[in-house]
């Protein structure tokens, strides 16, 4: 009989990495599983909002990852250009980072490892064991069954795991989807992201380190792409007046970006990151509450396995915490996508903030999760 694993997390991103670090530190065995080969590229708008910066010093990575040279961030500006347009700092002891995911990942998943986290690469989840409606592991597309007490699902948007236990509540009704690739020779961003609105699209523009940007292009619906990705993406990098720069890699797409969930928890199981529910038009917020979300989880799973009860009730504190401390940031993206989805009302309100810095710097920090400060 194979002796089961403490804790099986399914997925390599932020979120899972954090949560084996979180749960192997406490002195757990831990089996990390990922369908890719690390490092690997990841659509991403690759920014670490400050509350994220804080959360890599919580989980005592944050030295590793300013050694790799990530870009630091003291703001945002944010508009149509001219009079529509408007700019908001972060306080001045606090930043964000830009920094190319596959670096992040990297630092994230060596972490887990050095903390004590099993890390197999090129393991595809597609189904969960279960004695009744527990979960008690995962199986591989090989064939394999690996036993659980706790299974993880740490694997995103289109998370197996997620599927597996029949917690989606619906599909998503925010149709846009989001192009992204790095460029060179953006011009002089200095410290503040730039996020270029159109209609009901925008382009996200974040240094990311030695001159090169992350652009993200989104889209509502896509039905403009015309089957030709990278064509659509240069197109747009003109439109939004950054005609000239060079585009360093492949487009790669994601979206979209509203899948709610009916709950987090299980018997046996718990979700994580993109997977425990997402909205989130363009703001920027995802690492934070991968991080965050990951310390949480973490905490819970480590006090049901002392007590010896991984049932969905011993489990549900972390969906109380998650309501705690994610709730007023999906209300903000909320509003934000109703604003700048909707050109009549966003100008106006681009020229109120631009007018009124203070108010502009609050919402800014806002969205960085720093809370409504001045």
């Amino acid at each position: 009989m194979v002796k089961p694993w403490d804790v099986v997390v399914v997925g390599g991103g932020p979120a899972g990495s954090a949560t084996a670090s979180w749960l192997a530190r406490k002195g757990h065995r831990v089996l990390l599983l990922d369908r890719a080969r690390f490092p690997r590229r990841k659509p991403c708008g690759e920014c670490v909002n400050p509350a994220g910066v804080e959360a890599l010093r919580a989980l005592g990575v944050l030295p590793a990852v300013e050694a790799l040279g990530p870009a630091r961030l003291r703001g945002w500006r944010i508009g149509i250009g001219g009079d529509s347009e408007f700019s908001g700092d972060f306080p001045a002891e606090r930043c964000g980072y830009g920094i190319p995911r596959e670096r992040l990942d990297a630092v994230l998943l060596e972490h887990a490892q050095a903390c004590g986290t099993g890390i197999r690469m090129d393991a595809h989840v597609v189904a969960l064991l279960r004695e009744g409606e527990r979960v008690v592991g995962v199986r591989s597309a090989d064939g394999e069954e690996i036993p659980a007490r706790i299974v993880v699902g740490a694997d995103g948007l289109r998370s197996v795991v997620l599927r597996r236990l029949g917690l989606l509540r619906r599909g998503p009704r925010l149709r846009k989807l989001a192009f992204t690739a790095h460029v060179s020779g953006a011009g002089e961003l200095g410290e503040r992201g730039e996020l270029r609105v159109q209609g009901s699209s925008c382009v996200g523009i974040a240094p990311v380190g030695e001159g090169v940007a992350n652009v993200v292009v989104v889209v509502q619906g896509g039905t403009e792409i015309g089957g030709d990705p990278e064509c659509f993406f240069d197109r747009a990098l003109e439109r939004s007046g950054l005609a000239g720069v060079r585009r360093l890699d492949d487009v790669l797409a994601t979206g979209p970006f509203d899948w709610p969930v009916r709950r987090a928890v299980a018997d046996g199981a718990l979700l994580a990151g993109d997977a425990a529910g997402y909205y989130d038009p363009f703001t920027g917020q995802g690492i934070f509450r991968a991080l965050r979300g990951a310390e949480l989880a973490a905490a819970t799973i480590d006090a049901a396995l002392l007590r010896g009860d991984t049932s969905a009730a011993a489990l549900l504190p972390y969906e109380r915490r998650r309501k705690r401390a994610f709730g007023s940031g999906e209300r903000l993206q909320r509003l934000i996508e109703a604003v700048v989805s909707r050109p009549r009302i966003f100008a106006p309100a681009a020229g109120w903030l631009r007018r009124s810095p203070t108010l502009a710097n609050a919402m800014v920090r806002a969205a960085g999760d720093l809370g409504w400060t001045a």
